[in-house]
């Protein structure tokens, strides 16, 4: 009896930096074992090129199918459609590769997460409060929903944003120089918005070591 050939996915992640995508690596892999195919993990560590030459090397292996968390929303429009040319679809994951015309993008409801961010904050700050906004990079596409709904939800209470930074590659070491050099508008305002739990993890402990 001749054995059926699994089916072959390959995801490419932008970084494990975050625990979060390592958590959605091993459900993502562990769900495909179970429906009987095999995975092709690529991590590019936040490397646009290396992600590049990854996407490269997985429609080299001739997968069944791709799956991409993009590092920057523009970078891999030829690559997309160089494997598509070859009959393998793509699927955008988190993030939407703009222009890549990829076959399938899931995500969350980026700007109703950005709301949802805002009216929290609103709940906790009076009127016309201060605040800083640390985002994520403006290559990520969720970044701008975020922001618009963020905005958008704070204005009930006439929330100022005195600063707002866009944090390259998620880098958290970025936000403690931030904080660090900009102490004066620390000081000023009554809350901080965070892009992520890392960005938050990462404001939350220096401003207990310089607070």
């Amino acid at each position: 009896k001749v054995e059926e050939k699994k089916i072959q996915i390959g995801i490419l992640f932008d970084t494990y930096v975050i625990p979060r995508w390592q958590r959605d690596r091993d459900v993502f892999v562990t769900t495909v074992k179970e429906l009987g195919g095999e995975v092709n993990v690529q991590n590019a560590n936040g490397d646009k090129e290396r992600q590049k030459q990854q996407m490269e090397y997985l429609i080299k292996q001739q997968m069944d199918a791709i799956a991409v968390v993009p590092i920057d929303s523009e970078s891999l429009e030829d690559e997309i459609k160089k494997a598509q040319d070859q009959g393998i679809p793509v699927l955008s994951y988190d993030r939407l590769v703009k222009n890549g015309n990829t076959d399938g993008y899931i995500s969350f409801d980026n700007e109703k997460v950005g709301t949802l961010m805002g009216d929290a904050i609103a709940e906790k700050l009076d009127e016309n409060s201060k605040i800083l906004m640390i985002c994520g990079p403006l290559e990520d596409n969720n970044v701008q929903y975020v922001e618009k709904g963020f905005r958008e939800a704070i204005k009930k209470k006439k929330i100022q944003v005195l600063d707002t930074i866009y944090v390259t590659n998620w880098d958290s070491d970025e936000v403690e120089d931030y904080l660090i050099e900009n102490m004066d508008l620390v000081e000023q305002v009554q809350g901080i918005m965070c892009g992520n739990d890392s960005l938050a993890g990462q404001t939350v402990t220096t401003l207990s070591q310089h607070q």
